[in-house]
């Protein structure tokens, strides 16, 4: 292929890709933001099935359910993000091993010091931080605003678990009740929301950040 003009934030140089339009930057950072949300929705899903079955037979059943579960999820929102990423960068799929080593220790490491939700604030906060580190080592290369990748995933992961736990304390859980189905259903509002969060800041700092041809 020909090398030709790029460039999302307006800036142009001459990469071997497709020409990035004003419009087209829209339509990859709905992409970008709908595998995130979906993404992290269905590892979730996955994760919950788990939890709330293997994870209801002793220790056993719960460290297996959380040491599979866990790296599951994060390994099918990774994909999501791959998918949509690896257009733009060569390597991205690095960002599945950091989702993954971010959302198992984060998620531990929250249980162990407070649950009640601080299990999965912590899990996607460190899973965005994970992901957003991995990636960052690609995007650097060739995004001059690529610095900024690492803080907005981390942040917007952040900020969307802690309004997703806050909606399911205010009164969501309660509404959804108990059983398998409900719970399912919980953590997958989770990684919908976070993960919509999470995808539309990081989508904006890519969109806005030119290409380089370093």
């Amino acid at each position: 292929m020909a090398p030709i003009g790029i460039g999302f934030g307006g800036q142009r140089v001459m990469v071997d890709a497709v020409e990035i339009t004003v419009e087209t930057g829209r339509r990859f950072l709905l992409r970008w933001v709908a595998a995130n949300a979906l993404g992290l929705a269905v590892g979730m899903a996955l994760f919950g099935v788990l939890d709330d079955t293997v994870g209801e037979l002793g220790d056993t059943g719960d460290a297996i359910a959380h040491l599979v579960g866990l790296p599951l999820a994060a390994t099918v929102f990774g994909l999501g993000q791959w998918l949509v990423l690896r257009r733009y960068a060569q390597g991205s799929a690095w960002g599945i091993v950091g989702a993954a080593i971010g959302l198992t220790l984060g998620y531990l490491g929250g249980f162990l010091l407070a649950d009640g939700g601080a299990d999965f604030v912590l899990g996607f906060a460190l899973m965005g931080i994970g992901s957003g580190l991995a990636q960052w080592l690609v995007l650097r290369r060739r995004y001059t605003l690529s610095g900024w990748w690492v803080a907005a995933s981390g942040a917007g992961f952040t900020i969307g678990a802690v309004i997703a736990v806050g909606i399911a304390i205010a009164g969501l859980a309660d509404r959804l009740g108990n059983g398998t189905v409900a719970y399912v259903a919980l953590v997958s509002f989770f990684g919908v929301v976070t993960g919509a969060a999470g995808g539309g800041l990081t989508g904006f700092v890519l969109i806005r950040a030119p290409l380089t041809n370093r």
